[in-house]
């Protein structure tokens, strides 16, 4: 039942020492409310990370061509080399309907080579590549104007391309691109779209925020380049999981071009499986680091509170020696040091709760989460906040524990002799 007298002298025992409670409440409250923050924090980069992970298709694998730097099969080292329809055909050969998809890039004249982009106001040096009608499938864009290149401009070799928001607000500042000619190496070709890259970390090919794409077919004919292209990316079907067959895949593109099997610069593969798994456990050890420094704020807090109950015991050794001497029971002196520090405890740990809760809240209905954006919805869940509770409503209780037991060891005798 409540005991409405004991917890009055609970209360009137913290109130006697007002400036030491609040400080001492003041390092819980603040341990839970950087603890809050941390894991909001962790939640929202987690999710702003799931979120770009989304845009990868699963089971997919992307190969892209380098200068070897081994010598192999009578070839001299530091040759370039491109895949092939040929490359195709031969490993479909190896593992019938492996492919369910794939996605083509050729850097044009070459590899990280920028050209001049010109209108008839401006120009800008920026990477141009040819690729395919299915390019978004790997990689995370979005279309802003326009549209994206289309099946018929592959099939016709059409001059038309897309440019990255950032090129086309570099050639046309202020205007619509779309319509609008752009002239390089020689050629003039139509925008008919610009493209928006909505995550920040994800690399597929040449930067598309700062690009030019061209149907491949058009920048293989344009810069004499029939039948390559640099970079392949495929959707592997279901019965041919993408961490079995990367190598798999790889080792029939060494063979067709001869490449020495451990020149790994020659030939890079990636598994975006892999790559997403990666993300994760970084993700997962961001998390882990969050909670522990949240409970290492927290634990100083706590060693506060042990500390200042050391103190107060240490005050009121008289008053405990006298109740002792008139028959006070040891379990009553323990209940109520425990209780006033399990008071102090969880009055500053809710208040440090429903504040973090409220300034998550406030924080991320204030920040609009822009696309792409690396950090999504910051909250705690209520599991980690009952944790939290949990963790504090023990660590109230070991800190009022360790002083109560300082109490018992005081003999009634010496007690009453103290001033």
């Amino acid at each position: 039942m409540f005991d409405q007298d004991f917890w009055q002298e609970v209360w009137e025992s913290i109130r006697k020492q007002k400036m030491r409670s609040l400080m001492t409440a003041f390092g819980v409250f603040w341990g839970l409310l950087i603890l809050m923050f941390l894991i909001g924090a962790g939640m929202g980069f987690s999710g702003g990370i799931a979120g770009q992970m989304k845009a990868i298709p699963n089971n997919t694998v992307a190969y892209f061509t380098s200068p070897t730097t081994i010598a192999y099969g009578g070839f001299e080292r530091g040759r370039s080399w491109n895949i092939t329809d040929a490359d195709f055909a031969a490993i479909e050969s190896k593992f019938p309907g492996i492919i369910h998809d794939k996605g083509l890039v050729l850097e044009v004249p070459s590899t990280g080579q920028a050209q001049q982009v010109k209108t008839e106001q401006y120009s800008d040096m920026m990477l141009v590549a040819g690729t395919t009608e299915n390019y978004h499938l790997f990689s995370p864009l979005r279309v802003v104007e326009g549209r994206f290149i289309s099946k018929f401009d592959v099939r016709e070799n059409r001059k038309v391309c897309v440019l990255g928001e950032q090129a086309a607000a570099k050639l046309f500042p202020g205007q619509k691109a779309v319509g609008k000619e752009v002239h390089l190496n020689g050629f003039t070709c139509q925008v008919v779209g610009v493209m928006r890259k909505t995550s920040p970390f994800i690399h597929v090919g040449p930067n598309e925020s700062e690009s030019l794409y061209l149907p491949i077919s058009t920048a293989q004919l344009l810069y004499n380049r029939i039948n390559e292209q640099n970079m392949a990316l495929f959707i592997l079907n279901d019965e041919y999981p993408s961490g079995d067959y990367l190598k798999e895949i790889g080792n029939v593109l060494r063979q067709q071009h001869s490449i020495a099997p451990d020149d790994e610069n020659g030939l890079y593969e990636v598994d975006f499986k892999e790559m997403i798994n990666q993300v994760v456990v970084m993700s997962d050890g961001i998390n882990l680091l969050v909670w522990i420094v949240g409970l290492g704020t927290l634990l100083s807090g706590l060693i506060g509170i042990v500390n200042i109950m050391l103190v107060t015991v240490k005050e009121r050794t008289q008053e405990i020696g006298v109740r002792r001497a008139l028959g006070a029971q040891p379990t009553a002196i323990i209940r109520q040091i425990m209780c006033e520090s399990l008071l102090l405890t969880l009055a500053a740990g809710v208040t440090g709760i429903i504040i973090g809760f409220w300034g998550l809240y406030t924080v991320s209905s204030q920040i609009a989460t822009e696309e792409g954006s690396l950090f999504d919805n910051p909250h705690v869940p209520f599991v980690a906040a009952i944790s939290a509770l949990l963790i504090l409503v023990l660590g109230g209780l070991i800190a009022g524990w360790i002083p109560a037991r300082r109490a018992l060891s005081i003999k009634a005798i010496e007690a009453l002799r103290e001033e």
